[in-house]
Formats: C-alpha cells, sequence, structure tokens
C-alpha cells in the first residue's frame, strides 16, 4: 500500500501557550512492501507522525494519502473505518483491551469491523501458537507479562494482516527471545507486502533492511 506524505506540518501548543512545531513542511513517497526507519530523539514526532500516517491525528497543513485515499480529507468515521480494515499498530503501551481475554484482543479489530473471516477463533488460535502464546488465550491481558502482552499485540497484526504496519519502539523492555518474536512476525508481514514504518533503537531490527530512513531531527530523508 502506497503512503504519501505532502507538504504536512503538525503542531502543538507548548506548556507557555506557545506553538511548538513538531513536524513542518514533510514530504515524503513510500511504495508498498517498503520499510521506513524513522530516527530521531524523544519528542522529534516519530509518534506525531504515525498517528497522521493512521489517521488519528490531522496535519495542520499538507496532505496524507494511503493507497490512493486522502485520509486526512475524510471524515472521523470514514478515518476509523479505514483505520480498522488497513493499519496495524505494535507500540510499547500494547494498547489491549483489559476486559477482553487474549484470543478477543487478537480478532477485536476485525470484530469492530465487521470483518470477521471464516474459523476466525481457530485462525487466531493458529496464530498464537505461532507466537508462542499456546494455552492463553482465554487469560486476561492483566494476567501476563509484558512480553506475552506485546505477543498478543503482535498476533493481532498477523491476524489482521494490514496494509500498513506502524511499530514505535515495539520491543521496548522486552526480552531477548520476545524482541525476536517481534522482529520475525514484522519481517514477515513485510514478506507479504505490508509497509513497515518502523521507530527502534533495538539493535534487532537491524536485519531489517530500510527502504528509506528519515530523521525526524533534521527532516532529511536518506
Amino acid at each position: 500500500m502506497d503512503i504519501i506524505l505532502k507538504n504536512v506540518s503538525r503542531s502543538y501548543q507548548g506548556y507557555d501557550g506557545s506553538k511548538v512545531e513538531v513536524i513542518k513542511d514533510l514530504s515524503i513517497e513510500m511504495k508498498k512492501g517498503s520499510v521506513l526507519r524513522l530516527k530521531g530523539p524523544s519528542g522529534s514526532g516519530k509518534t506525531t507522525l504515525m498517528n497522521m500516517i493512521s489517521g488519528l491525528i490531522l496535519p495542520d497543513s499538507g496532505s496524507v494519502t494511503v493507497n490512493g485515499v486522502e485520509i486526512s480529507g475524510l471524515h472521523e468515521s470514514a478515518r476509523d473505518s479505514f483505520r480498522a480494515g488497513n493499519i496495524g499498530y505494535i507500540f510499547q503501551t500494547f494498547n489491549l483491551l483489559s476486559p477482553f481475554s487474549v484470543i478477543e484482543n487478537v480478532y477485536a479489530p476485525l470484530a469492530f469491523a465487521g470483518k470477521l473471516p471464516e474459523n476466525y477463533r481457530q485462525k487466531a488460535l493458529d496464530i498464537l501458537n505461532e507466537v508462542g502464546l499456546t494455552g492463553l488465550e482465554n487469560r486476561r491481558p492483566y494476567h501476563l507479562s509484558v512480553g506475552q502482552r506485546q505477543r498478543v499485540s503482535v498476533a493481532r497484526v498477523l491476524f489482521l494482516k494490514p496494509a500498513v504496519i506502524l511499530a514505535d519502539e515495539p520491543t521496548a523492555s522486552l526480552d531477548a527471545v520476545s524482541a525476536k518474536t517481534v522482529y520475525d512476525s514484522i519481517s514477515k508481514c513485510r514478506d507479504n507486502g505490508s509497509t513497515i514504518v518502523l521507530a527502534s533503537h533495538d539493535t534487532t531490527f537491524d536485519g531489517l533492511t530500510a527502504d528509506a530512513v528519515l530523521d525526524l531531527e533534521t527532516g532529511r530523508v536518506s
């Protein structure tokens, strides 16, 4: 899925009321199946950029187009629907639904979108086995370790088979085995045609060759 950002800017109001520019006049284009690696210190705009690509927030100016759809021009409900069917997230905060079981968390996004496939429960079980969570499908997220919760978020992405994956420090605080599981899963999605936007300082991802690197501190693409 192609992603095109054209002259995108985004700012926030600082604590003193002043305007703080996070992203300024950024233009970049990604082809389907490519990997964009984001660089920059905390506060440089990595998460902000991902949230604009997904339509969670809108740019102050410029346009965000994903697979020919200018999502920055859609109404909120249309953006929500587009995001549910096309965008997968692997963030360090997991974003799991506490009242739901592990397996329900895996298929929840497609359930909310009304797009559950046939035999969805068995498919979810197969994916949980793939990420090393066999037998834990009925537990609640708060009964899992940090590494296990991140594996649930990875399983959710594998189940969705999204066109775009946004990975924001996905292996932060994970042990080496769990980090390798996350890496393998993201690599598999890339091989299957997903477009990847990745922000990570983990050397585990050095083997995932980036098609472009965006330094958000300088705005330069290499």
